[in-house]
């Protein structure tokens, strides 16, 4: 293993402590030299529609992911952090589908990607990626479902009253 590493693996492990399963070596690559990627805020990371390429390990920074309507206006779904994952790349990596939002640099970036292939490998064989991976997707599952909740069940003005009040608490 004498590649030059321009990432430290302890840092990658640290965030993401679910790559523990893989290989010496597999890290390794994951961290040489030319595979941190830096990106400029503001720059479009995936795009509806588009096939997905890998799966971001976010180093630093934050993505915004976000649903477009055909007017241009554009509802925020979630920010995924560093040691997060992206619940639409992981959608898209499962079933082998493209994008249905778009990923967008809200600060620089520093980020690695774990190659598809290697995804379908951990998430076959490594129970603690497996359930990192199912875990953010429940997550998300119960963030909806009270969305649901709170549009179905509570009136826009019950609704908009507890947001400002939950805005001006310290």
């Amino acid at each position: 293993m004498n590649m030059s590493l321009a990432f430290p693996a302890e840092t990658l492990l640290a965030l993401y402590p679910a790559l523990a399963a893989l290989t010496a070596d597999e890290i390794a690559a994951l961290c040489q030299a030319g595979a941190v990627a830096n990106i400029p805020a503001g720059a479009e990371l995936f795009a509806e529609r588009q096939p997905c390429g890998g799966f971001p390990l976010l180093i630093s920074g934050s993505i915004k992911v976000v649903k477009s309507t055909p007017a241009g206006r554009e509802l925020l779904l979630y920010r995924v952090e560093p040691g997060g994952s992206c619940v639409i790349t992981s959608s898209c990596l499962l079933g082998h589908t493209p994008y249905t939002a778009r990923g967008i640099a809200e600060t620089p970036l520093r980020l690695l990607a774990l190659p598809s292939g290697l995804f379908d490998k951990l998430i076959n064989g490594s129970a603690p990626f497996r359930n990192f991976v199912f875990h953010l997707l429940a997550a998300r599952i119960a963030e909806l479902m009270q969305l649901v909740e709170e549009v179905a069940f509570h009136r826009l003005d019950q609704r908009l009253a507890k947001l400002l009040l939950s805005k001006t608490e310290p």
